[in-house]
């Protein structure tokens, strides 16, 4: 968070304050890139395996097919608060499938259909076990539509007991905005929730007249009827299920033209307009100078969504950051410019490119705060190189603590040597090739693997590459070591004793 994934307020060692956060879709990712799904038997339809095999949440996603595209259509009913919905998730067989697992907590089904036939379905904790009325063939596409009722208010648990987001829904006064960070998504829809299988996605929200509903990806249209307006979206560049956004509330959406023909989006409340739009207007300048580190961005929309509601984390939502307005109000520019600058460098690293596996969630908070910090300094807020620093001093205590940057425990995913000691590798990496061969690597590395998931091997491999020399020796210990190593280019700097 901060994106990226459900993100802490905490208060850095000298610098300014920085909110960390996690920067929290199917078919189209290197298969290289991907845990394994677990084959079916030889010699006919077996079951598809309840989750993809991640080392850290081996339980999350599914196995058994690959999805390639989610329609959620939602109609917001405000006398209750509640939503019915139907998600039709269209996906192709790995294998020739007896049943099949949606991860899916904290609703109420109400129909269900393979291909159109009634199928069977029952819960299993968080999984809703599938079985259709005809097995599923090796290599074929199906579709399954899930009717359902959901209370965003309602109690859901569905994210790792550190995590500050433990449910998908986030109510607000007037409507819901939705946090998938890291294994929430389930929660508002069902799915495979995994980082690593991405899908593109078409959302269609029913609110009544007088309310707005924004969703990721560009505004398609939309249609008036009976005292309600339904409001399409189409997200085309796969996206992860953490990464999903669906708000319902009074907003302005408030767009301008920005770089590569992009169309910026900023959704404020309504009430608080005329203050949060000139802040916001801080995205077009941030999008071009990002552009120039890592690439012309992405996808066609951006912006952030400014939600009515108090909660301590931003996040990384593809195309459609998500923060609280609170937080402009009680904390200054220089804290939350930062912020909005790791959140935007999250939609090259962590949802242009998502992690493989949760152990290489480095990749996507390593590289936010890495130009987090390099926001701050550009813009005279704070040193650069006085936190990267700091992060080393601090660099033994965290391994000790966390564990290497690159193996994290599944007990506390979103640590300060995964978010600040992730961007100390980086600037490890910058100070031993240069400054130029270290943006060479940064695009070469949303290019080589947009679209889909990367490994920390791979960023290693191609770092290597793209440097023209063999990086694996000295990007291992910096990852994967027990102990920080020397930094090049400081050899003054030293380490804090552990304890």
């Amino acid at each position: 968070m901060t994106a990226d994934r459900p993100s802490r307020w905490r208060r850095g060692t000298g610098h300014a304050a920085v909110l960390v956060a996690a920067a929290l879709v199917v078919a189209v990712t290197p298969a290289s890139a991907a845990p394994p799904a677990r084959a079916g038997a030889p010699g006919g339809p077996t079951p598809g395996a309840a989750g993809i095999g991640d080392p850290l949440f081996p339980d999350e996603g599914n196995g058994g097919f690959d999805v390639t595209h989610y329609e959620l259509a939602m109609r917001y009913r405000p006398d209750d608060r509640t939503v019915t919905a139907r998600t039709t998730v269209s996906a192709r067989a790995t294998q020739a499938l007896s049943r099949f697992d949606l991860d899916f907590d904290g609703n109420t089904v109400t129909g269900l259909t393979v291909d159109g036939r009634a199928a069977d379905y029952r819960r299993d904790g968080d999984e809703l076990v599938v079985t259709p009325a005809r097995p599923v063939p090796r290599g074929a596409r199906f579709r399954v539509a899930v009717d359902y009722r959901a209370d965003p208010a309602g109690t859901h648990h569905c994210a790792p007991a550190n995590s500050p987001i433990t449910s998908g829904w986030l109510p607000t006064s007037d409507g819901f905005v939705t946090a998938g960070q890291p294994s929430c998504a389930r929660s508002v829809f069902p799915g495979s929730d995994h980082p690593s299988d991405k899908a593109s996605y078409t959302f269609r929200v029913t609110v009544p007249d007088g309310l707005t509903a924004v969703a990721n990806g560009a505004f398609t249209g939309r249609a008036e009827h009976a005292g309600e307006t339904t409001w399409t979206y189409r997200q085309r560049v796969p996206m992860a299920t953490e990464l999903v956004q669906v708000a319902v509330g009074h907003y302005t959406v408030q767009t301008s033209a920005g770089p590569d023909h992009t169309t910026i989006r900023n959704v404020v409340p309504t009430s608080m307009a005329g203050t949060l739009g000139p802040d916001l207007a801080v995205t077009g300048p941030q999008l071009a100078w990002m552009r120039r580190q890592a690439g012309s961005y992405p996808f066609a929309t951006y912006g952030v969504l400014a939600a009515p509601a108090n909660f301590r984390f931003a996040l990384e939502c593809q195309t459609l950051t998500l923060t609280s307005a609170g937080m402009f109000t009680a904390l200054p520019r220089s804290y939350w410019s930062p912020v909005l600058a790791h959140e935007l460098a999250h939609q090259w690293y962590g949802d242009l490119v998502a992690p493989a596996r949760w152990s290489d969630v480095w990749l996507n908070e390593g590289h936010a705060s890495y130009y987090e910090a390099s926001w701050a300094d550009r813009q005279g807020y704070a040193s650069f190189v006085d936190r990267m620093h700091t992060a080393y001093t601090h660099g033994d205590t965290w391994r000790d603590r966390y564990g290497p940057v690159a193996r994290p425990s599944a007990d506390d995913l979103f640590n300060e040597g995964v978010y600040d000691g992730g961007a100390l590798v980086l600037y490890a990496l910058r100070e031993k090739v240069g400054a130029a061969r270290f943006t060479a690597i940064e695009r070469a590395w949303a290019a080589r693997f947009a679209g889909g998931s990367g490994t920390t091997g791979q960023f290693v491999a191609l770092a290597s590459s793209v440097a023209h020399r063999d990086l694996h020796g000295f990007l291992t210990a910096w990852l994967y070591g027990t102990h920080t190593p020397p930094m090049p280019g400081h050899p003054d700097w030293r380490t804090d004793p552990v304890g």
